[in-house]
């Protein structure tokens, strides 16, 4: 499988095509694929196509298909969570590259199917919202409503200088260390072994051997967008879509970008990265040794069984 940290493919055109080729070349680009055969499209009454679905494709497809999605999901969440249509597109080609290298086939990236892999960028940000949005409440204790429902001063409290940022964010003391950003990344991408941030671990491993600061970044921003909803005193939805916080997203990793610079000495954003991707590999029991026991021989059971298999003789029938 190609590096998922290696973002740098063009994207490819999308031609209209034709077979499946395999012994893929030992360097793949975003180039070398398309669809094995034309879906099987059904049509409304008018004769107009609609959306592609995965059944209209063929197995081998449709297993590309799921592999790349899951990949793309994982991606975005460490590289560009909120991403323009450019950028979605190149980073749906690396995805659906490395699903093809790891099944040693070529499945051109089609326009739909690059469509079906794009749209799954909102589709992430809305589960991480709502895994968010329950921990969000429980830390910060806002959906514990005055009598007279109004959440407002406490609300304005957590969000003035980034004290949600704070473990004890009344003393402002534990910068970064809200238990918050740990429960969200466990919950989010290292629930168990099988999950996104232990089977995509190159992506959720930066160069300092952390969780990525974009995915921290991500999720103070859904913690953001979580209290924002009480702002007005009782709950108020308000959809985290890129339109309304991709600019607090990218503010608040140029923040820690800054933050990370002045504090080399400490290195804070790294000793935080790491910290944060050691708990939650623990909570996915990643690093657990598998229980194991030696099974001691008996010199007596070797003696008896020596002795027994010397008498045996097997028929050809048997």
């Amino acid at each position: 499988m190609t590096d998922n940290n290696d973002l740098r493919l063009e994207s490819s055109p999308h031609p209209q095509v034709l077979g499946i080729r395999r012994n893929p070349p030992s360097t793949p680009s975003s180039e070398f694929s398309v669809v094995t055969k034309r879906p099987k499209y059904n049509t409304t009454a008018s004769g107009s196509r609609n959306r592609p679905r995965r059944c209209d494709f063929d197995d081998t497809t449709q297993a590309i298909l799921n592999a790349a999605i899951r990949e793309y999901r994982a991606i975005i969440c460490t590289r560009e969570p909120f991403p323009d249509t450019e950028t979605s597109r190149k980073l749906s080609a690396v995805a659906w590259v490395n699903a093809c290298t790891a099944r040693s086939a070529q499945v051109q990236l089609s326009e739909d199917i690059a469509r079906m892999v794009m749209a799954r960028a909102s589709e992430v940000r809305g589960r991480l919202k709502t895994i968010a949005r329950s921990i969000v409440s429980n830390v910060y204790g806002v959906s514990k409503l005055n009598e007279d429902g109004d959440n407002r001063e406490a609300i304005r409290n957590l969000l003035t200088r980034g004290n949600f940022l704070y473990r004890d964010f009344e003393k402002r003391t534990g910068y970064l260390l809200t238990p918050a950003i740990s429960d969200i990344v466990n919950k989010m991408w290292f629930e168990d072994k099988e999950d996104d941030g232990i089977v995509f671990s190159k992506c959720f491993t930066s160069d300092g051997g952390g969780i990525p600061p974009q995915t921290i970044a991500l999720v103070c921003t859904v913690i953001e967008n979580c209290l924002d909803e009480y702002q007005g005193g009782a709950f108020s939805e308000i959809p985290f879509t890129r339109s309304m916080y991709r600019a607090r997203y990218e503010a608040r990793l140029e923040y820690f970008e800054d933050f990370s610079k002045k504090t080399r000495q400490a290195s804070i954003i790294p000793r935080l990265c790491q910290r944060i991707l050691k708990l939650a590999r623990k909570h996915a029991k990643a690093d657990a040794e598998p229980i194991t026991q030696k099974i001691l021989i008996e010199d007596a059971e070797v003696e008896a069984a020596t002795k027994e298999w010397e008498d045996i003789v097997f028929s050809d029938e048997e």
